[in-house]
């Protein structure tokens, strides 16, 4: 399971850019790998695999714990590069804070949901908000975490320009 970076959770301490990114996208990795197997989960139990639906719970439970680690160290590891790259920088922040905000709301209404929902509901809807997560970490690993982006200096020069 994913836990946040000591080193940063400790010094607080910007991370050079090259670092954050890498370690970002691994999370995505592993992330994808619980989520796929989330998926192949909910297939087998809207298949009518009984014992798939008795385990979702528990995958609900894992994937709402990997993911708040990851938001909390995505965090950590690019909010103070990116609020550091004025002008557009704090905008990007900004948005990459909105867009947690409402990731960590999908999934705690879920968790709220499992209580009142039958089992094959819930199926339903965790299958929905991981397609959801999956295309936030797509968008955001196109949009936000390239190196344009997400970068050590403040100042791009254009070299075609002159």
């Amino acid at each position: 399971m994913l836990m946040p970076s000591p080193t940063v959770r400790s010094a607080g301490a910007r991370v050079p850019a090259q670092v954050a990114r890498f370690r970002v996208l691994e999370q995505h990795r592993e992330l994808r790998q619980l989520l796929e197997t989330g998926l192949d989960l909910v297939r087998g139990a809207l298949g009518g695999n009984r014992q798939a639906l008795w385990d979702l719970p528990a995958l609900l439970d894992r994937t709402h714990q990997a993911f708040r680690c990851h938001l909390a160290e995505e965090e950590a590891l690019l909010l103070p590069i990116l609020d550091d790259d004025v002008p557009v920088g704090p905008m990007r922040a900004a948005i990459l804070r909105q867009e947690h905000d409402r990731q960590r709301a999908e999934m705690e209404a879920l968790a709220a949901k499992e209580r009142s929902c039958t089992m094959d509901e819930l199926a339903a809807r965790y299958s929905e908000l991981v397609q959801a997560l999956l295309m936030d970490m797509e968008a955001e690993e196109r949009e936000l975490l390239t190196a344009d982006v997400i970068r050590d200096d403040g100042i791009v020069i254009d070299q075609c320009s002159g």
